[in-house]
């Protein structure tokens, strides 16, 4: 890899990613990216490797409601009971709900909008539970169902329109660069959502 990293004369990267893109949106290689790439106000999709919480039960890792509290019930209250069949086939199903590790693996959170985006210190504020542990690497891309979706309903639309705030036409094409950073304020919050005229009832 560093072979790669010095004929493309970019400084090696610990973490390498990839993106699906148009023919139209390719960099030059070497550009730096910044987080003026997203709109405040858009929808955007971030993965992350969850919190890992170890081996747990069923009950934590299913949700199972466990055995009852009383009634015969002796020292099993959170076991996950009957797990196989009788003789035939006598076995259990792959796949069956179990005790085991939790956590800890690729997580993906859909359709969480963008607040605000600070061009000074290249932060992107989202609202909405992002995976995975504090300092942890994130990878943040357009939300894929809004995407998805608007494109399957009406072929004729912008595939940017579900995902964009109003008043925004099209995303920072090809990308967002550094160099375009410099042309726009360091702080860019999210347009207000216009709420009904309160109509008092007489």
């Amino acid at each position: 890899m560093r072979g790669h990293f010095r004929k493309a004369r970019v400084k090696p990267k610990y973490i390498v990613k990839e993106f699906p893109v148009t023919p139209d949106a390719h960099v030059p290689v070497g550009t730096t990216l910044s987080a003026i790439h997203f709109v405040p106000g858009q929808f955007v999709d971030v993965i992350a490797d969850s919190i890992g919480k170890g081996f747990q039960g069923t009950m934590k890792r299913w949700n199972f409601k466990g055995l009852r509290a009383s009634h015969g019930v002796s020292v099993s209250h959170r076991s996950a009971g009957a797990t196989g069949q009788h003789q035939d086939p006598g076995r259990v199903w792959p796949g069956k709900k179990m005790a085991g590790r939790l956590g800890g693996e690729r997580t993906t959170v859909q359709n969480l909008p963008v607040v605000r985006v600070d061009t000074t210190l290249d932060l992107i504020f989202v609202k909405g539970a992002v995976p995975g542990v504090d300092d942890a690497h994130v990878l943040v891309r357009d939300a894929k169902k809004k995407m998805l979706c608007l494109a399957n309903a009406n072929q004729a639309k912008g595939l940017y329109e579900s995902v964009l705030p109003k008043g925004v036409d099209d995303l920072p094409f090809p990308a967002g660069t550094k160099e375009m950073v410099q042309s726009l304020p360091p702080v860019i919050e999210a347009p207000s959502k216009r709420s009904s005229p309160f109509i008092p009832r007489e």
